[in-house]
């Protein structure tokens, strides 16, 4: 196959997405000269803040064409951004504006592409570059390019890898569930590929091996060529049974491959025949196809030096090593194959879309009927991609697992579902995920907030799986999802049994409060247990089997006396349990559940009576549920603490993420000049701070296209809390002082100003001023700009790269998909999965 350039416009001017970096430009040219009406552009828009006297940002522009050209190049990459992004030139006239704006730009862009220096457009294949293509001009119909991918190979992803390793061992259904949903591991396998912690698509493309990977990847492969000749050395008494080199390390498979084995166990040489089985073996579990006839050769010369040099099991052992260092076991390979069409556009392979597909909506390879369909030629069209994503799409066991088993723990399991990969984009997207990671002050918390810790991931553990649970939930349904996501008022909070267990549990406790609670269980429980010990045996949720625990009948009729005796039903797990942890109810604004020693030991018969009053949470059984002052995943927990500062709220990263993540905007990064500090002011709100620092001109040119949008969400602080005061936390503010504890300190507030503006859904019916969060959230749901984003992302999701001019159809179908099927995300999938964005490969080399 030969290797093509491709490249597409915008904007009068060529987006070029290289596969390499930017090479230097070729310095035997230089730029062309300045027309006349640049010249005059520049010296009436430019030189006023950037010639010899002002050169504002060290950028001067009336010696443009006197500097060296590498400085030449450096000075235009600089300009370009800025005229990208709209922060330059000035001017009052917007149509004149406009227009030495674009020929100002385009001629500077011609420039660097001519001359093979554009780190604009190198900057267009890396995540959280990809609203620089054009949102406009992508959905405008106006593209006509041919959408293709470019040929790659790129690194498998932290959860395929794992599954191609749980492959190499043919691990039936039980066992592929016992390392795929938990946190179960294989002991001498060091997982090498690991995803950025960022708010966004994470899984991309663009990442190779590198010297660090590679003494890894050895370590990997020998010990699993070793593992999978232990049953066989064991058989053929080079091991006892039960012996292993590492105490610590004593799983191994039951069986080996019959091919090892046969090497292992003959008493002579090996033959070629044999070996070649072996290879084939080998090959068939690790890669997944027949080696080719050169591989034979090479693998049958390696196995008999091996073998000669160090013995029949060694020399087997380094051919297994070998092919599990082969490249192709930790690449996905899209090249495509055949003959070019009309657009010298190749078509993936059969074997290469197979992987493709499964790989699109799971982290498994292939299944059978996949393989099948492309041994057998059945994979060739687009409706043989159709027929095949569908059947997959609503296949609810192959790729059945649990979202993110890294969440499991004792406390907590990461949710179930058919289709993981699914959730986890918008788990990605959303990025609340990210809560993990923000470590806070738990006294702020009157001491709820439980940070992750060894063995624990603490309070944002909880919120986490909770966010994951309504996420799912709509995702399952799979209606409006977009607008579902962004505007549900149902939410699980604690639901550790599902609904009819839980109105199970409720009635039976009921049952007994209502039995006991005119007995003299507070001052004779002993008395009371012996006189009912058949009815509470007869009770499951009581677990009681005999009169040796007087002390928890007391723990559990207080409990009820708290719950049912106020009129309120009592949270389904007590509080004295065995690594409860349930302290988070407070961040959605819920009363809290009593404290883990609030009754005393369950081993104590004392009935303490002066307990404080509090009243606890009137726990709904039936969930999800609606919670007063929220309305979707931007006002969860999780989302809200993901996106804040260890001690205060983040109204610009919220706003960003509305800007870049809803609103397809563009945001530059924060210049390096810049110190993005926030001053400390006692008296003044974090707004207000915020606005000190931040409405200058110079600043305000990109703080206008986030503060307005994060400032809504001012009506919850940085636990995720509703509020309308905001505590003025210094020591001139403090009103009451505690010892952090048991007490905690108590400040004056200031009032909350959530007041913002939603520019950028290109509807003026939408935008415009907004009171608070609750509003903005119910505009953005409506917005086509929103959808399209969203769009967007799921496109770099499941192609794993950015968005080119050229992929405006495939987005264009993808979203129609979208409406035209009743939000569903899966017909989403199914547009993406058998667009020509998908199905075909072109080189850019």
């Amino acid at each position: 196959m030969s290797y093509r350039m491709k490249s597409t416009t915008l904007l009068g001017a060529c987006f070029v997405v290289s596969l390499v970096s930017v090479a230097m430009a070729n310095e035997t040219e230089g730029l062309r000269p300045l027309t006349t009406e640049l010249r005059s552009i520049i010296a009436s828009r430019c030189l006023d803040c950037h010639g010899a006297d002002s050169a504002e940002g060290n950028v001067r522009l009336d010696n443009l064409e006197a500097i060296t050209l590498p400085a030449q190049l450096d000075l235009l990459n600089r300009v370009y951004d800025q005229l990208f992004f709209n922060l330059m030139p000035p001017g009052n006239d917007p149509q004149s504006r406009d227009q030495e704006h674009s020929l100002l730009s385009q001629w500077i862009r011609q420039e660097l592409l001519r001359l093979n220096a554009s780190k604009f457009d190198d900057k267009l294949r890396y995540p959280g570059n990809g609203n620089l293509v054009d949102h406009e001009l992508l959905f405008s119909g106006r593209v006509q390019d041919k959408a293709y991918s470019p040929a790659r190979r790129w690194l498998v992803s932290p959860q395929i890898f794992h599954q191609r390793v749980i492959d190499v061992f043919e691990m039936d259904e039980r066992d592929r569930k016992l390392y795929s949903h938990s946190k179960k591991k294989f002991y001498g396998v060091t997982n090498p590929f690991l995803l950025p912690e960022r708010s966004g698509v994470r899984y991309f493309d663009l990442d190779s091996l590198d010297g660090g990977h590679l003494l890894v990847l050895l370590d990997n492969a020998k010990w699993i060529a070793e593992k999978q000749i232990h049953a066989a050395r064991v058989k053929n008494q080079e091991l006892k049974p039960g012996e292993f080199v590492n105490g610590k390390d004593r799983w191994a498979p039951n069986t080996t491959p019959r091919q090892f084995e046969e090497i292992i166990l003959g008493d002579n040489v090996p033959t070629d025949t044999s070996i070649n089985a072996a290879i084939e073996a080998q090959f068939r579990l690790v890669l997944g196809r027949q080696p080719s006839p050169d591989e034979f050769a090479s693998y049958l010369s390696l196995t008999r030096d091996a073998i000669e040099v160090g013995g029949t099991t060694n020399g087997l052992r380094q051919m297994l090593i070998a092919v599990l260092l082969e490249s192709e076991f930790y690449y996905r390979q899209e090249f495509g194959a055949g003959k070019p069409d009309v657009h010298g556009r190749f078509m993936l392979s059969p074997r290469e879309a197979s992987y493709a597909i499964a790989y699109a909506i799971g982290d498994r390879g292939p299944d059978e009927q996949l393989k099948l369909a492309a041994e057998q030629g059945r994979l060739n069209t687009r409706q043989d991609f159709r027929r095949e994503v569908t059947r997959l799409l609503n296949d609810d066991t192959y790729f059945r697992g649990q979202i993110d088993p890294a969440l499991n723990g004792s406390h907590y399991q990461s949710n179930e579902t058919s289709h993981p990969r699914l959730v986890r984009f918008f788990r990605e997207f959303f990025g609340y995920p990210l809560a993990l990671r923000v470590f806070k002050d738990s006294s702020r918390s009157e001491g709820r907030y439980a940070n992750p810790k060894r063995g624990t991931l603490g309070t944002p553990g909880w919120l986490v799986v909770e966010a994951d649970r309504i996420v799912t939930r709509h995702v399952e349904n799979d209606r409006d999802v977009f607008e579902n996501l962004l505007t549900f008022d149902e939410f699980y909070v604690y639901h550790d049994k599902d609904n009819a267990t839980g109105r199970k549990v409720i009635d039976q406790w009921r049952s007994v409060y209502e039995r006991l609670k005119n007995t003299p269980w507070q001052t004779s429980p002993e008395e009371v247990l012996e006189a009912n010990l058949e009815f509470l045996k007869s009770v499951p949720a009581m677990q009681i089997k005999d009169t040796s625990r007087p002390g928890e009948l007391v723990n559990f009729m207080h409990y009820f006396e708290e719950s049912f005796g106020q009129g309120r039903t009592p949270f389904t797990t007590v509080p004295w349990a065995h690594g409860y942890t349930f302290h988070h109810a407070p961040f959605y604004n819920l009363p809290p559940t009593p404290r883990i020693n609030r009754y005393g030991s369950w081993r104590s018969t004392k009935y303490i009576a002066d307990l404080e009053p509090v009243t606890f949470w009137d726990y709904p059984t039936d969930q999800p549920f609606p919670i007063d002052h929220r309305k979707g995943i931007l006002t969860h927990p999780a989302w809200l603490i993901a996106h804040s500062s260890n001690f205060h709220t983040d109204p610009i990263r919220r706003g960003r993420w509305i800007r870049e993540k809803l609103l397809a905007g563009r945001v530059p990064d924060v210049p390096i000049t810049v110190d993005a500090q926030l001053p400390d002011d006692a008296h003044r709100t974090l707004r207000q701070r915020v606005d000190s620092v931040t409405t200058d001109s110079q600043c305000w040119k990109c703080h206008r296209q986030m503060n307005p949008l994060g400032y809504p969400f001012e009506i919850y602080d940085d636990f995720g809390r509703f509020r309308k005061e905001e505590p003025l936390e210094s020591p001139e503010h403090l009103l009451q002082s505690g010892n952090g504890k048991t007490s905690f300190n108590v400040y004056e507030t200031g009032p909350i100003d959530a007041r913002g503006e939603l520019s950028g859904t290109n509807d003026p019916a939408l935008d415009g001023e907004v009171s608070d969060a609750l509003e903005m959230i119910d505009r953005l749901a409506q917005s086509q700009q929103v959808r399209q984003s969203i769009i967007r992302h799921a496109f770099r999701f499941f192609m794993g790269r950015n968005e080119m001019l050229s992929d405006s159809q495939t987005l264009i179908d993808a979203d129609q998909a979208y409406v035209q099927s009743g939000g569903s995300f899966k017909a989403v999938v199914l547009s993406l999965l058998t667009s020509d964005s998908f199905l075909y490969r072109k080189s850019h080399l």
